[in-house]
């Protein structure tokens, strides 16, 4: 059986400049999937259409992956949310 492994997306602090030739996980906030559910069922009356991920690194560290995303350049999360059809409620 394989073993499931934990992703989190790092974001950079930017009261503490972060940048992705620093990895240091004290200057980046780590945002989980789960947070993100969280946020798109906070809007109510909407869900989740698309994400975009532009990741400009990652850190595979044992069980968990890290993905680093800058707030610079092409790099970046976009998250879409559409109204939901409310038709089928």
């Amino acid at each position: 059986m394989s073993e499931v492994k934990k992703v989190t997306f790092m974001l950079p602090d930017q009261q503490k400049e972060a940048s992705i030739a620093d990895t240091s996980s004290q200057k980046y906030l780590e945002f989980l999937p789960d947070e993100l559910t969280e946020l798109v069922n906070s809007f109510h009356g909407f869900e989740l259409d698309t994400i975009e991920l532009h990741v400009t690194g990652a850190l595979d560290s044992g069980g968990a992956t890290k993905l680093f995303v800058d707030f610079s350049g092409e790099a970046g999360m976009k998250f879409t949310l559409k109204k939901k059809d409310m038709k089928g409620e």
